[in-house]
């Protein structure tokens, strides 16, 4: 995913790390586990626990996608305790290289936005914290979703995994604007970090933000759901924060 890089003053002071009874505070910032990998890559290191706001690229876009933002939203908001809430604004998204306003998280819908079959993309901000290079947190973004993926049997000629994968795609990109990359390793040791190679559920299932973004549960209540390979990386990003 390419960057729109926002340097910015401290945003708020640095939350208290918890800390369960009997277990030592986490030495540094975590960046990586089984399953999920936080997009450093991209310059984001942590999570703010300030609330973000979804909007959309158009009035057909807010249409089409807010029952998806509606449900990531939820998730997100659940998993890591920021509070993550859907608007009706229409937003236009800024020039690639650029950043829009700050916690917003525009979602549009475009035919082929990269100019291939099936592929969407999302452009992710960070933001710096004063004294804080290693914790860069999310500031936001936009995402373009590929209006292919409601075309007929798009991504199955079975209705239920075919509207799950729907779902799925949409949480991947969205997992992009918040902090997540794909977790892609060499499990095989074959030298080659490869498509779908990734560290399943325990139910057979890739993370929902494994390349190139067909992972994900495919039932008709876990559609677009983070997995649970997925969690641990949101709940990384915000104790992320907490260490800054």
């Amino acid at each position: 995913m390419r960057v729109a890089r926002l340097v910015l003053p401290a945003l708020a002071a640095a939350l208290l790390l918890l800390v369960a009874p009997g277990r030592a505070a986490a030495a540094g910032p975590v960046y990586s586990g089984t399953g999920w990998k936080i997009a450093t890559k991209d310059g984001i290191h942590s999570l703010s626990p300030k609330s973000y706001v979804f909007t959309f690229a158009s009035t057909s876009s807010r249409t089409k996608l807010t029952p998806y933002a509606q449900a990531v939203a939820a998730q997100l908001t659940a998993v890591t305790g920021t509070k993550f809430v859907v608007s009706t604004t229409v937003e236009t998204p800024p020039a690639v290289g650029s950043c829009p306003a700050e916690h917003h998280l525009i979602l549009g819908v475009k035919y082929r936005p990269v100019g291939t079959k099936g592929m969407s993309r999302a452009y992710n901000c960070f933001t710096d914290r004063a004294g804080s290079v290693d914790y860069r947190a999310a500031w936001g973004g936009w995402a373009w979703i590929d209006s292919e993926y409601w075309y007929a049997n798009w991504f199955s000629t079975n209705a239920t995994v075919n509207s799950a994968r729907i779902k799925n795609a949409v949480t991947h990109e969205v997992g992009h604007l918040v902090g997540l990359d794909h977790p892609n390793k060499d499990l095989d040791k074959d030298g080659v970090v490869e498509d779908y190679e990734c560290a399943r559920t325990t139910g057979g299932y890739l993370p929902v933000m494994c390349a190139p973004g067909l992972g994900g549960y495919t039932t008709s209540t876990s559609g677009g759901k983070f997995t649970s390979r997925d969690t641990p990386g949101l709940k990384q990003l915000v104790a992320n924060y907490g260490l800054g």
